[in-house]
């Protein structure tokens, strides 16, 4: 199998043009014949976020971000990081979790499940943790 990953630098908080420089190395790593391609932690919002993270607009441009990314997907699954809303309380509201797009779709989902608490990486402040990981399974692998 051919990995695309992508090493691409997010501004915090600019949706547009994150999604712009996603589907553009999205592009570029299809048209080097990868099989799946993989986007950097919370690429969408960028990292780290911080407090931006309490904004409830803030949440929802990432969310809108990721389903305008999904509509421009093809063929080729692409695995990117964004904030999901927790919707299992009791716990945090958010989650860091990552999204595979494939043909205009979400077509899996997970969550981070070890969260760093150090430094600016301070993201059990504001992230619930997964309770278990999944492993994604792709062409039988």
């Amino acid at each position: 199998m051919k990995i695309g990953l992508l090493q691409l630098n997010p501004t915090i908080g600019d949706f547009a043009a994150n999604r712009e420089k996603l589907l553009s190395a999205y592009a570029q790593a299809v048209a080097r014949g990868a099989e799946f391609i993989l986007a950097p932690e919370l690429f969408l919002c960028g990292y780290p976020p911080r407090d931006l993270l309490q904004r409830p607009d803030f949440i929802d441009a990432n969310l809108a971000s990721l389903a305008e990314t999904a509509a421009q997907t093809g063929a080729v699954p692409l695995c990117v990081g964004f904030v999901d809303k927790n919707s299992e309380p009791p716990g945090r509201a958010l989650k860091n979790s990552a999204a595979v797009l494939q043909n205009g779709k979400i077509i899996w989902r997970t969550t981070k499940s070890l969260l760093p608490t150090y430094d600016v990486f301070d993201e059990d402040r504001y992230f619930e943790p997964a309770k278990k990981v999944e492993p994604f399974v792709f062409n039988g692998r």
